[in-house]
């Protein structure tokens, strides 16, 4: 008997090291909503990500450069001319603060963004898999032994 109880408790732990990852992805659904910012000058925004995600930029207007920028490591994720418009994807690497702005140069830009599908940060998928996978190897390890 107590080993059944040991051996349900294994199990379980191994569904609570999946959560994390469940939870995350029915808590920030698929679309993240953004926001409009307008792009002129050496003007801009920040928005935020949940997670590592897909950003979806649309830029309209005039001419000019966009760029987005990750603040937590400073590096440049997009650098590119907008003439009229243009559509981008970027790839937001985790969880934290992103900077878009534009050039000196800037007519007149406006742009839009949608995170899609953000995910838990690999750190957090990395270790909940580990986890949980330990847990069930252990659980069947428990399981053929009882028999």
């Amino acid at each position: 008997m107590r080993h059944r109880m040991i051996v349900s408790l294994v199990f379980v732990l191994g569904i609570l090291f999946l959560l994390p990852v469940i939870e995350f992805s029915q808590i920030h659904k698929t679309v993240w909503p953004g926001g409009v910012y307008p792009v002129s000058g050496s003007g801009g925004a920040q928005f935020n990500s949940p997670g590592w995600a897909m950003l979806n930029l649309t830029c309209n207007g005039k001419s000019g450069r966009v760029v987005v920028e990750d603040d937590v490591t400073g590096r440049v994720l997009l650098n590119s001319t907008v003439l009229g418009h243009a559509q981008f994807e970027i790839v937001l690497p985790h969880a934290g603060d992103y900077s878009i702005y534009g050039s000196n140069n800037n007519e007149s830009l406006v742009c839009t963004d949608q995170v899609w599908k953000p995910y838990a940060t690999t750190t957090v998928q990395d270790v909940s898999y580990l986890g949980s996978s330990v847990m069930f190897l252990l659980f069947a390890i428990l399981l053929v032994m009882s028999r």
